[in-house]
């Protein structure tokens, strides 16, 4: 079957920033209409509260203003070009900004004395002029980092300023924008053992620039073992032991159950102690560090959640280490876009309440339109969350992998690193290696697949809460009346720990409108909102057939198990002998041993399929 590649864009998009009285408005008008773009004026995209209390003469608070500028990105986000005004003043807000795509600044830069005159000459504006000194005082300026801000003298005639602009912004065009710290590979890359070394030697000179001698490294499960992040692990681990660095490894698992000894030998290659592996605990063992306000959430998720969502880590996160290395695969996810990067900080070390708000969040925005981006409301709360409450607390260097599995086994197409959060190198890193990923990890099919097989590797997949990868990353590709048979001889339980088993195995998959229903006569479920959350991703919504295919003579989930949560069962060792199929199969187009054609894909945590016209990208 012919698979291709989802098409990639590159938009353009212009803030011009500066204090009250600087000519924002004004010149960013004259820039739109040279290039012919729409021009969004930021003042207009303030509630009525906050024009209000800045008539008074009263400024801002940052909670006030972070509902604001997710609507600015998002008007940003929803035009492919277009000129925006908008103060901007700290760098946490271009940041935030920046996380739209293939942003850059004009700094308009004028004398305090012109910005009190022309305050005061203009009429019908709200920003009172006594609130001038304030912008002064509130003004980071642009530092020498922020590559992709041009700052301009803004005394002279609006329009001389507006030509310069757009020479200025041209040259940012031209590639000075924020890069990643390092890059290897690209779409046709074979990494090997001299590009690991490469990269393990380069981190390892970053712990040296630190100073760093205690270093936290924070990798995925052994259900990313794909992702070479383990061995990069490992060989750090053993490099930095060895140079005398006091070395922990804390993996980022999330809600998953905590590693096995010989699970931890497998992922790392034996490299690393049992002894040196720290163990989170999402439920007791977090502390929180801040909030992600309402009035934000509601605003980023258009309204669809409206609760504030709290921020909790694992404390052993914040034991003063000198260094956090994070270390994972970019790659399609369900609930944030594109997985890695913050998320494996936020969510893999958050607490029960950053996880279950989160996921619902992710839920409610609905994955289809989620899975593949880069930017989604779900990354947005993840970057600010680290943004604000983390990256003023740890120091951390982000390698972030680029895994495709190119029918015959993965190979690893590239790695990037980078430092800091989201409008630093560290972002940029992710954002190079999302865009890598939707070429490699997303595969569009010509037509929607009727019959469609997927083979969870017993060593990675024990749960329906891991396993039901097999659904997520399909759907888009599945026809209306499709049959997805799931090839489980691992999957011996439905969640990773006994309170969401419990609650799946009362609850089953049964659907959105049975979840929402569940929800209100649930309190249990109604405080395990990730649990609500994967119920509803790991429904059809009566649009296919899901068929878990187990042997419970191995230890496997029994038949009346699975029928009693909503999905059909078969006898695992019938299945694979009727398909001709097992755990060393590629994926591809194939014909059962009865003449049927079906799809059947080897590993569904290792990419996302869709079917031609519901392509996503990143």
């Amino acid at each position: 079957m012919l698979v291709s590649r989802p098409a990639m864009s590159s938009p353009r998009r212009i803030v011009v920033m500066g204090v009250a009285g600087s000519g924002k408005s004004l010149i960013g008008s004259e820039i739109a209409a040279r290039l012919g773009v729409p021009f969004v004026e930021g003042d207009d995209l303030h509630p009525a509260e906050n024009v209000e209390k800045m008539r008074s003469g009263v400024p801002l608070t940052d909670a006030e203003r972070w509902p604001w500028l997710a609507a600015v990105r998002r008007e940003l986000r929803d035009r492919e070009s277009a000129v925006v005004s908008c103060s901007a003043l700290r760098r946490a807000y271009r940041d935030a900004l920046r996380a739209a795509g293939d942003v850059c600044f004009v700094h308009l830069s004028v004398a305090r004395r012109d910005a009190e005159r022309r305050t005061r000459l203009r009429t019908g504006h709200f920003m009172a002029p006594t609130m001038v000194d304030g912008q002064f005082s509130a003004l980071e300026i642009p530092g020498r980092d922020e590559t992709d801000v041009a700052t301009l003298d803004a005394s002279r005639e609006p329009g001389a300023v507006a030509d310069e602009a757009i020479l200025a912004v041209g040259k940012l065009a031209a590639g000075t924008a924020v890069a990643p710290l390092g890059s290897w590979g690209g779409a046709s890359s074979v990494l090997g053992r001299d590009d690991l070394e490469e990269m393990v030697a380069a981190a390892a000179e970053e712990v040296g620039i630190a100073r760093a001698r205690r270093v936290l490294l924070v990798p995925p499960d052994h259900t990313r073992r794909n992702s070479r992040a383990g061995e990069l692990t490992g060989r750090l681990f053993e490099v930095l032991a060895r140079d005398g660095v006091e070395v922990a490894v804390l993996p980022a698992t999330g809600t998953h159950r905590a590693m096995t000894s010989g699970e931890v030998d497998l992922l790392f290659d034996g490299r690393v102690p049992a002894g040196r592996v720290l163990r989170h605990d999402w439920r007791d063992g977090v502390v929180k560090i801040g909030e992600i306000g309402g009035d934000e959430v509601r605003e980023l998720s258009g309204g669809r959640l409206r609760a504030p969502i709290p921020v909790a880590v694992d404390a052993q996160l914040l034991d003063g280490w000198d260094l956090v290395i994070s270390v994972g695969q970019v790659l399609p996810h369900e609930v944030v876009g594109m997985a890695n990067f913050t998320k494996n900080l936020v969510i893999g070390l958050g607490g029960a309440g950053t996880i279950d708000q989160t996921h619902l969040l992710g839920a409610l925005c609905d994955m289809e339109t989620l899975m593949g981006r880069s930017s989604t409301p779900v990354r947005d709360v993840v970057d600010a969350a680290f943004d604000r409450f983390l990256a003023p607390a740890v120091r951390v260097l982000w390698i972030l992998t680029v895994v495709e599995h190119d029918g015959e086994g993965t190979v690893l197409r590239g790695a990037f690193t980078g430092r800091g959060g989201s409008g630093e190198t560290g972002g940029a890193a992710y954002r190079v290696a999302a865009r890598l990923a939707a070429e490699c990890n997303v595969e569009v099919v010509p037509t929607s697949l009727t019959r469609v097989s997927c083979y969870l590797d017993a060593a990675e997949f024990h749960s329906t809460w891991l396993g039901n990868k097999a659904i997520y990353r399909t759907r888009m590709a599945l026809a209306d009346g499709a049959q997805l048979l799931v090839l489980a001889p691992g999957v011996s339980s439905f969640g990773e720990d006994s309170r969401i088993d419990s609650l799946i195995r009362r609850h089953g998959y049964r659907g959105t409108p049975a979840v929402v229903e569940a929800l209100a006569r649930d309190p249990e479920l109604a405080a395990n909102a990730s649990a609500a959350a994967h119920l509803v991703h790991g429904s059809s919504e009566g649009r296919f057939s899901i068929t878990y295919c187990t042997d419970p003579d191995r230890g496997g989930l029994r038949r009346d198990e699975v029928e009693s949560v909503g999905y059909g069962w078969r006898l695992l060792p019938e299945v694979l002998e009727e398909l001709g199929v097992d755990e060393r199969s590629p994926s591809g187009e194939r014909v059962a041993r009865d003449g049927a054609t079906w799809y059947h894909i080897a590993n569904p945590a290792l990419g996302l399929w869709s079917a031609e016209g519901r392509v996503v990208g990143a």
